[in-house]
């Protein structure tokens, strides 16, 4: 199931690249004043996050019953670490999310893949006071992602994937974001479970 859902898209890669280095100057032409100006947030501490504690850290077991988690399954790779959280049994119609914590941008760009076949161009968005990009990448899987920035040179990607046309347009990015926020507000605490 791991390489299904490793599907990366250059496009949120680079509006997050954009959308992060214009948060960090301010604009001379800015017609907002500057107290008017969202403060960045504080990165997050997420150095001992691995593949014995991803699943746990990012989403607590009453977060995952909520959301109708089947099997959480960790996976490792070469700067980031991953939970797949799949909400069905069924390998020919997966559905659930995927959770990953990148070390580092040059991990992050590691994974990209532009293979494929129908992204949406990638939107800028906020979430929790945090730059990100969301996308949505239809094929025979549905796919609505956040990357965000979450500081120190670190990426949270949140993933919520379906088979095609099960779940709409809108409620894959809510169920995305929704997850996203939750697990930010985890790791601000320090973890699901105090990690």
């Amino acid at each position: 199931m791991r390489s299904q859902l490793r599907v990366w898209s250059v496009v949120p890669l680079a509006v997050l690249a954009t959308a992060c280095s214009a948060s960090e100057q301010p604009s001379a032409t800015s017609a907002k004043p500057a107290s008017e100006q969202p403060a960045a947030a504080a990165p997050l501490k997420a150095d001992g996050l691995d593949e014995s504690s991803i699943c746990e850290t990012t989403l607590t077991d009453a977060q995952q019953k909520a959301i109708g988690v089947w099997e959480a399954e960790p996976m490792p790779g070469k700067g980031e670490v991953s939970c797949c959280f799949s909400m069905t049994p069924n390998k020919d119609n997966p559905a659930g999310y995927v959770v990953t914590l990148f070390k580092n941008e040059e991990a992050l760009l590691q994974t990209v893949d532009g293979t494929d076949p129908s992204p949406t161009k990638a939107v800028p968005v906020t979430v929790k006071g945090r730059v990100a990009a969301r996308q949505i990448m239809y094929g025979d899987n549905w796919r609505a992602s956040l990357t965000v920035d979450i500081g120190a040179g670190q990426f949270l990607y949140v993933e919520r994937y379906s088979p095609a046309h099960v779940v709409s347009e809108q409620d894959l990015n809510t169920q995305a974001r929704k997850a996203a926020e939750q697990v930010l507000a985890n790791l601000e605490r320090g973890g699901a479970k105090g990690a």
